[in-house]
């Protein structure tokens, strides 16, 4: 399609200087976007999805046991991932668990903690999702939150210092490659995807999986928090959503809060490179 035929939110989307968006994940964004699917398919698999989610949560709560099957999620997803998403939305997927671990290990290095785990969960494959990805990378959001604040406590502090010196050598994001060989049935847009794999999700976890893993969005307020003391940079707190800890809620629009969740992280992970790049100019002007 004629760039300049584009609708102009299409054209902002990549043009905009200020909204902070890699080259990478701006491009595959702004041809999800594009999908047909988006906006015919996705209002009725949105409806369909939250109907049926809505129905498997109070089952589950009124259910007397708990079952889940982790493994058959994992195939199932990767399955779907393979034969009903589009090329963009594959790499959509993996690149944010590569980011939101970036994010992760950029506090971890920098926090001055000893006992902060640095994660190293960065799938560039289908397959490397196997091994239960998606709640693998929640526990390990979770666990960075509980160390960063249970060695604050112990340094008898509330928050991080600004670091003179900051570490930005984790921040790179090596090449996906999410099987573009395999047969595709239908190029699936990532937001009518992740209505349809909320599904399979909600049922074949238990009920209080399900809920840490949504209520894990609300650590994202607590991530950007951290990344704004470390750098001094307020712009951070700009993307947070209100939402907290102190009120779960699986009965909302979890998809979309997923979706909003992976572009927080973008938003965070690309203003870090760009203090990256700042910081070395300014390293190579000092210099002799």
């Amino acid at each position: 399609m004629n760039e300049g035929a584009l609708p102009l939110h299409f054209r902002a989307l990549r043009a905009d200087a200020a909204l902070p968006l890699s080259e990478r994940a701006a491009e595959l964004l702004h041809r999800d976007l594009q999908r047909w699917t988006r906006r015919y398919l996705r209002p009725l698999v949105r409806a369909v999805s939250t109907v049926l989610v809505f129905a498997i949560v109070t089952v589950k709560r009124l259910l007397p046991f708990q079952f889940s099957w982790h493994t058959g999620l994992d195939r199932l997803s990767i399955a779907f991932l393979r034969h009903f998403v589009s090329r963009e939305g594959g790499e959509l997927l993996p690149r944010h668990f590569i980011v939101e671990t970036a994010l992760i290990r950029f506090v971890a290095r920098n926090s001055g903690l000893a006992a902060m785990t640095v994660p190293g969960f960065a799938p560039t494959r289908f397959n490397d999702l196997l091994g239960h990805a998606v709640i693998r990378h929640d526990i390990h959001m979770y666990r960075a939150i509980i160390e960063a604040g249970e060695g604050l406590r112990a340094a008898g502090r509330t928050r991080f210092e600004r670091s003179a010196v900051l570490e930005f050598s984790m921040l790179g994001v090596p090449p996906i490659t999410p099987d573009p060989e395999c047969l595709r049935l239908i190029d699936l847009d990532l937001g009518t995807a992740l209505y349809l794999m909320n599904i399979p999700f909600a049922l074949l976890t238990t009920e209080d999986i399900y809920e840490q893993a949504v209520t894990s969005f609300a650590l994202d307020e607590s991530l950007l928090a951290h990344l704004a003391d470390l750098t001094g940079d307020v712009r951070f707190l700009a993307w947070c959503a209100p939402q907290s800890l102190a009120r779960p809620e699986i009965d909302r629009d979890v998809p979309r809060a997923l979706y909003w969740h992976a572009l927080v992280h973008e938003y965070a992970y690309t203003h870090l490179c760009r203090l990256a790049d700042s910081s070395k100019r300014n390293t190579i002007g000092e210099e002799p």
